[in-house]
């Protein structure tokens, strides 16, 4: 059976899964290390697992056991990843493309959905903004996106999902909106599908966003903008000039 290894972060496990799907799934190993933002043990899985196993080309999810044979270690996009930014090369490449580039799989192969699950309709926008409780470099917003503007256009029409910290942060400097309570990422990725547009930083559910095809209006982290899709019904924020999308 196909095996497939991967440390995380979350949003780098959803972002590999083009090529999981390309090679034919399998069966899917999560590493805790230390060399990601979150030592991924099963604690802080948060439902990654339950995500990933109603995909069809996934077969199993476990724990990956040190020193295992996988077919395919998906942390080898690492090297080169780190080498260019060393050089402060290629930082708006999306993680996407540096997996499958490096497992010599064509690009083509994220240009239809990577995820399915059954959608839960709830709101017809979704928001998720990170960051609360992280370090500066690992906030990923961009000052310059208008989210007084986001908030005025959609607000009546939205809520908000991640954690509790996240929403405390976004009402205090974004604008109220309705929190939504979801009990893990399965049930996240369903609330983000029955939704009309999901508005959000660069973040495990925005990932989630793109590999459902979801319509998706970015809060891009120009320090690093490696989360970015350039397809129909995504629109990427750079700054206060970017145009809201109708719903």
């Amino acid at each position: 059976m196909t095996s497939f290894r991967h440390a995380g972060d979350l949003g780098d496990i959803i972002y590999s899964l083009p090529a999981v799907r390309h090679f034919g799934g399998g069966d899917f190993h999560i590493e805790a290390a230390e060399f990601t933002r979150v030592c991924l043990t099963p604690n802080r899985w948060c439902g990654i697992d339950r995500l990933l196993a109603v995909q069809p080309y996934i077969t199993s999810v476990r724990s990956y056991r040190v020193g295992e044979y996988c077919t395919f270690n998906l942390n080898s996009f690492r090297a080169p990843l780190n080498a260019a930014l060393r050089k402060h090369e290629q930082t708006d490449k999306s993680l996407c493309d540096w997996v499958l580039e490096t497992h010599n799989v064509p690009l083509t192969a994220k240009e239809t959905p990577w995820l399915t699950v059954v959608p839960k309709t709830v709101a017809p926008v979704v928001i998720n903004r990170t960051g609360a409780g992280r370090t500066r470099n690992a906030c990923y917003h961009n000052f310059k996106f208008p989210w007084h503007k986001v908030w005025k256009k959609y607000g009546r029409d939205a809520v908000f999902i991640g954690t509790w910290a996240e929403y405390e942060m976004f009402c205090g400097s974004c604008g109220e909106v309705p929190y939504h309570e979801t009990k893990d990422l399965l049930e996240a990725a369903q609330v983000i599908a029955g939704a009309k547009l999901f508005v959000g930083n660069q973040s495990v559910c925005h990932a989630i966003a793109q590999g459902l095809f979801q319509r998706v209006l970015l809060e891009v982290w120009v320090e690093g903008a490696n989360s970015t899709f350039l397809r129909e019904g995504v629109t990427n924020g750079f700054d206060e000039k970017v145009e809201l999308p109708e719903i």
